[in-house]
């Protein structure tokens, strides 16, 4: 029993020295086996880190060279970009730097301009003081108011040699001698008298005056001496001194300013100084009438012309009458003429042209053709007045 105990011990034993040196085999190997997959992952670490950093370094380089690309393409694009706008921004400047150069242009011309226009203003100051100094002294008035007048004939197309003459000196009929400053002849030689001797010291004075009031009270006297002349003018009777003279006389007044001056401190003066016969007339006015009398001139003169026309044509027809009948002498003396050459023809070939003949068939003819003499039969043509063909 013992035996067999210890046989199967034995057995046992052996069993478990196999399965113990089988386990240590398979032990060792699998320590290899871990050996050689550390190995395994030691390498594959180490190609993987190789992979790893080659795809790294590839990838590096293929990004730094998509990222170069689509940078040198943005950059490009960018630059593009900016001379596109740089261009639009330009174009959109430019106008706006011509138009600031032309505004600097024309605010130094502006400037230049004001700068002449202060020097001017302070010429017409200068001239305006010196004229208002010269208008102070009534000889120089008067001329002045002689020279519009002037001008405003001129301007209305009345010239000094046909239609007005100035400084006429004619008497009234107490002797007082009347001296208008210009008279205007009419077509039907009527004559209208033109005064120009307008007072305009008082108004001179108002121009320049110190203050508001000393100003009113000058145009009011200015007022007032336009109206004692219109009177005094209605006064002289100047239509009574010239034949045919239609019963007013013109009171010139040389600017409308001054018109206006006195009416606004006598709205009645236009109608006194009509009840005195008297038409106060500014510059405008003047000018109206006279064309209106140069008009008249004018048609007085077609008139005439008419006339010189009507008599040119009593004479043409009377000339054209006398041609009439000498041509009607000379047809008849042209008719007489081919009736007595047809005779001659007729009794040339009856008479002479039969001997002739004779004489040739004698043997006496000269040798020279005989020219056929033919008559004329074409009659002249009488003169139908008022007739057709």
């Amino acid at each position: 029993m013992a035996e067999a105990r210890a046989e199967e011990s034995g057995r046992r034993v052996l069993e478990l020295s196999e399965v113990r040196a089988s386990l240590e085999a398979r032990l060792d190997a699998a320590e290899k086996r871990h050996q050689e997959l550390i190995a395994d992952e030691k390498r594959m670490r180490e190609q993987f880190e190789a992979l790893s950093s080659r795809t790294i370094r590839e990838s590096q380089e293929t990004l730094g060279k998509i990222l170069s690309e689509r940078l040198k393409a943005a950059d490009e694009k960018a630059q593009a970009e900016h001379e596109q706008r740089k261009a639009a921004v330009e174009a959109m400047v430019k106008p706006i730097g011509e138009t600031l150069a032309k505004t600097t242009e024309r605010l130094t011309q502006l400037d230049e301009r004001l700068k002449a226009s202060g020097e001017s203003a302070e010429q017409l100051r200068d001239q305006t003081a010196r004229l208002a100094r010269a208008l102070s002294r009534p000889e120089v008035r008067g001329k002045y108011g002689e020279i519009q007048l002037r001008r405003v004939a001129e301007l209305a197309g009345m010239t000094s040699y046909c239609d007005f003459i100035e400084q006429a000196s004619t008497s009234d009929l107490d002797g007082n001698v009347l001296r208008p400053d210009m008279v205007v002849t009419l077509p039907n030689n009527r004559m209208i008298a033109v005064d120009a001797k307008a007072n305009i010291d008082a108004y001179m004075a108002a121009v320049n005056a110190a203050d508001d009031e000393e100003r009113e009270a000058h145009l009011d006297r200015f007022a007032r001496h336009i109206a004692d002349q219109a009177k005094k003018l209605g006064d002289k009777k100047y239509w009574a001194a010239f034949d045919g003279s239609p019963e007013f006389v013109v009171m010139f007044i040389p600017g409308d300013q001054f018109i206006d001056a006195a009416l606004a401190r006598r709205p009645d003066l236009i109608e006194r100084a009509a009840i005195d016969n008297v038409i106060l007339a500014s510059p405008s006015t003047l000018i109206g009438l006279l064309r209106a009398v140069a008009v008249g001139w004018r048609e007085h003169r077609l008139a005439e012309e008419a006339q010189e026309l009507l008599a040119l044509g009593k004479e043409l027809h009377k000339r054209a009458a006398k041609v009439l009948e000498h041509s009607s002498e000379l047809g008849d003396s042209i008719r007489q003429s081919v009736e007595r050459y047809n005779r001659l023809v007729g009794s040339l070939d009856s008479r002479l042209v039969p001997t002739l003949k004779r004489f040739e068939a004698a043997g006496a003819g000269s040798g020279k053709e005989l020219t056929e003499a033919k008559p004329v039969v074409v009659e002249p043509r009488g003169l139908l007045a008022g007739e057709g063909e």
